[in-house]
């Protein structure tokens, strides 16, 4: 009797484990794409300047015609769960560069189809930059990631061909050892990307550049421990409350950064 009532268990057991992997495929989404005559596609065109390398993309599809089982959880185990959800497919695009060229370049399709109708809703990039400067020179680090949403917003941008220039500058921690220096980017200032619906294929022409020459340095305030003293590209000087704000949204940088020079002298330096 006993061996009959395991050789049921089993067999309920095989049956139970059959019914979840037939359940786990059956949802599965086919990510194969297959853009129509029609669909629009992106070029993606990223201009480098010295020292910047641009990182493989990714590339974010959803689908709206086909559902997965996604796990969320809300407050602990107590609310957490599986719940059926639009599928999504991420993927990973490495950026070619151009012969004798600081363009970088990627084409992937925006209505990439397929069973499921795949559509291109997120964008993300990255860059890795090598530092020329003589007080970092050699040392590397990695770019915040930029993030371009595809979606028919009341504002998205509609045009076919967009053009976005960015410009970064160094913050170097200096110390009495050259090897201790340490290196830190700052972006000249708050980029919020805006959303895309191209109209019809075109391109995205990235152009990230890092103003080596413009440095910020920092140093350890004698006087005041809880505070760093900042030295501008200029000259000036200021105070800070740590490095982690030297840079950021700073007035004078983004005067002395301007294409267009300016007078900035009467900018207020930091102290705090």
């Amino acid at each position: 009797m006993k061996k009959k009532s395991a050789f049921l268990l089993m067999m309920m057991g095989a049956l139970l484990a059959g019914c979840t992997v037939a359940s786990e495929q059956e949802h599965k989404a086919d990510r194969t794409q297959s853009p129509a005559v029609n669909a629009r596609w992106l070029t993606l065109i990223v201009k480098a300047g010295n020292g910047v390398t641009p990182q493989p993309v990714t590339l974010q599809y959803e689908s709206e015609q086909c559902k997965e089982s996604r796990s969320y959880g809300v407050g602990g185990q107590s609310q957490s769960g599986t719940t059926m959800m639009r599928a999504l497919n991420f993927e990973k695009i490495d950026l070619v560069r151009e012969p004798e060229s600081d363009a970088y370049k990627a084409r992937f399709a925006i209505d990439a189809g397929g069973s499921c109708g795949w559509k291109l809703v997120s964008l993300e990039t990255s860059f890795k930059y090598t530092s020329g400067h003589a007080l970092v020179h050699g040392q590397e680090l990695l770019s915040h990631r930029t993030t371009f949403t595809f979606r028919s917003s009341k504002n998205a941008v509609t045009t076919p061909n967009v053009r976005v220039s960015r410009i970064w500058f160094p913050v170097i921690a200096v110390d009495d050892d050259l090897a201790k220096n340490t290196l830190h980017l700052r972006a000249r200032s708050l980029f919020i990307p805006p959303d895309l619906n191209p109209s019809a294929s075109g391109s995205l022409i990235l152009e990230f550049k890092v103003a080596e020459d413009m440095a910020m340095l920092v140093r350890p305030d004698p006087q005041n421990r809880g505070r760093v003293l900042v030295t501008y590209p200029d000259g000036a000087t200021g105070t800070e409350s740590s490095i982690g704000y030297v840079g950021v949204d700073d007035e004078r940088m983004i005067c002395l950064l301007a294409e267009k020079k300016r007078d900035c002298e009467a900018i207020k330096l930091r102290e705090r």
